[in-house]
């Protein structure tokens, strides 16, 4: 089991006592998802009993080890929604994640930018070739029709804004900026009144009348349930095992380095991201397609495959690459579906037990929103088709 950089920076969270032998809800998984779930329940009415139960430790899957990107997506990933969905819903999907990190700034971050790390650099996809850059340029002028701002970067600004070199050019997107997820996750924990229960496993569930669940901890019960653990909903709810498949992301941190990286990054063509720290530590992640085999797993482990790929890119391609230094490595595990967009809804079996899940490697950029949006659904208001729960079929 691997720890990340940023659960080394972890305060306590102060796990509860149980303050009600019954709750209005309770909400299975204490990440980004899970928290942002009980503060919209909260915001629509404060007097809310609401339990987080969580296996581990707040913050300690993926929501604590992801890259900090709190962003809408690449430029490939523009091309990808515009492919599936037409030009009129990939943009009304992008405008999602703007929404997301919106709200999360509003309600969240306010005027403590600096107690999460949070900065708005803009993200930049780039380019490994003249083909690639090609597409990118066009696709480019598809975004700036739907209003979204974005420019080219030649490859001499590529290196002096983001000390890269050996590529034909690159997209960046003015409204995303970074984060370091375990600090927003306590900013976020601080703002919420609910009991949590840390080391408490969730062994079944038992609907009879109040839905029970029956935990390593003890019985818990409530009006409702929501489940927030993202790529581990089918180790809880087996009849979505065909729709949420685990994927792991690993990632490199080099000791600190001079600053010459202003903001996120991607290279597609090795699902590479990478971005450099407040501190100057370098952080590269990616490069799971030289063995997706292995990489489509719940085991939470890293590599020599993927950890020297990931080296040797940095030596390569960065301006004090030959310099850098291994200070941290990790392993997270992402939560895909069929089609690449979240899912959330109640089952259709049970109308008291409700999911988000399936972010599909976009969790930071997607979950607060996402949350706003299940909590509204609670309330009648429908979920977008593209999010609902409705368009798989879960087996028996």
């Amino acid at each position: 089991m691997s720890i990340s950089y940023w659960l080394t920076h972890k305060d306590s969270f102060n796990s509860s006592a149980a303050s009600s032998s019954h709750y209005d809800f309770i909400i299975v998984g204490a990440g980004i998802a899970g928290l942002s779930t009980a503060y919209w329940l909260l915001q629509e009415n404060p007097n809310s009993k609401i339990a987080i139960l969580e296996r581990n430790t707040v913050g300690f899957g993926a929501s604590g080890r992801n890259a900090g990107f709190v962003t809408c997506g690449s430029t490939e990933h523009f091309i990808k929604l515009y492919e599936q969905f037409g030009l009129q819903k990939a943009s009304e999907i992008w405008k999602f994640s703007e929404d997301n990190r919106r709200l999360l700034l509003e309600h969240i971050v306010q005027d403590q930018t600096d107690l999460v790390d949070y900065r708005h650099t803009g993200s930049c996809t780039v380019a490994p070739s003249s083909a690639h850059w090609s597409k990118y340029k066009k696709t480019a002028d598809l975004m700036k029709v739907c209003g979204i701002d974005v420019h080219e970067v030649d490859p001499q600004n590529l290196e002096a804004d983001y000390g890269v070199t050996g590529f034909e050019g690159g997209i960046q997107y003015t409204g995303d900026g970074y984060i370091h997820p375990i600090k927003l996750l306590q900013l976020l924990r601080s703002k919420i009144k609910v009991d949590i229960f840390e080391h408490t496993e969730v062994l079944k569930i038992e609907s009879a009348g109040d839905e029970k669940v029956h935990t390593s901890a003890g019985v818990f019960t409530a009006d409702k349930i929501i489940f927030t653990v993202n790529a581990y909903l089918p180790l809880l709810l087996n009849n979505f095992s065909d729709v949420i498949k685990p994927g792991r992301g690993q990632i490199l941190v080099t000791e600190p380095l001079p600053a010459f990286v202003k903001g996120p990054c991607y290279l597609t063509k090795h699902l590479c991201y990478f971005r450099q720290l407040p501190t100057g530590h370098l952080l590269v992640g990616g490069f799971r397609n030289l063995d997706l085999d292995k990489e489509n797993t719940h085991e939470d482990q890293i590599t020599n495959l993927i950890q020297t790929a990931i080296f040797d890119f940095i030596k390569s391609h960065f301006k004090f690459g030959p310099q850098a230094k291994i200070a941290y490595q990790w392993s997270g595990i992402m939560g895909f579906t069929p089609d690449g967009q979240m899912m959330i809804g109640s089952l259709p079996e049970n109308k008291n037990i409700h999911v988000m899940a399936g972010c599909s490697g976009h969790g930071m950029g997607l979950s607060f929103n996402a949350a706003h949006t299940l909590v509204k659904s609670l309330h009648g208001i429908p979920v977008p088709e593209h999010l609902s729960l409705g368009r798989f079929f879960l087996k028996s």
